[in-house]
């Protein structure tokens, strides 16, 4: 428990012997692929008892030799935000990066602009409940013509054995009616099994 209320130490590596086990733990405030900071513990497990001894290095932390975590720095994260906003795709939001001598992995911009993503537009995920409550919140007529509405909605909750949960939908938009034809489907069914 000692370990984890410190926050600062990873899991290494684990020795197997005779008098029992010890779990090696580095400092997590470098990079593990790098020069490792001087400090350390291992926690022994011996095999003749349930007790677990700590042992902590004479090392002091010493994070002065070392390279620290890379983030981009808030300029470059205020680059991607506009071009994002300009929805540009990932890999020329990348080259943009790039041209701008940002240096940026792809994955970092990938999971920056998920990040971004969830910051904006909020969860990816919607669950039936909220579905349902969505479609209770817009089953009013707007007055704006490109404002979407449910015109009828149906949830059906069988038993959870069956798993025939069924909930449809169908919205339009106001102002649909007035460009196309009714034969080309402006109207949309959900039907969620």
């Amino acid at each position: 428990m000692a370990i984890k209320q410190e926050k600062q130490w990873s899991r290494y590596y684990t020795n197997r012997g005779y008098d029992g086990i010890k779990v090696h733990y580095r400092c997590n405030q470098v990079q593990f692929r790098g020069k490792q900071c001087n400090a350390a513990l291992y926690l022994h497990y011996p095999n003749d008892t349930d007790e677990v001894v700590l042992f902590r290095g004479a090392n002091e932390h010493d994070h002065t030799n070392s390279i620290h975590r890379k983030v981009f720095p808030e300029e470059a994260k205020e680059n991607i935000e506009e071009l994002f906003d300009l929805r540009l795709k990932l890999k020329k939001i990348h080259q943009v990066l790039q041209d701008k001598i940002f240096r940026i992995t792809f994955n970092q911009l990938k999971n920056y602009l998920v990040r971004l993503c969830k910051k904006k537009f909020g969860p990816s995920t919607l669950s039936l409940g909220e579905l349902e409550s969505l479609c209770i919140e817009k089953y009013t007529v707007p007055q704006a013509d490109d404002e979407p509405f449910v015109l009828s909605y149906n949830v059906t909750y069988e038993d959870d054995d069956d798993d025939d949960n069924k909930f449809r939908f169908l919205y339009r938009r106001k102002g649909y009616g007035n460009f196309l034809p009714r034969q080309h489907g402006y109207m949309l069914t959900l039907l969620i099994n």
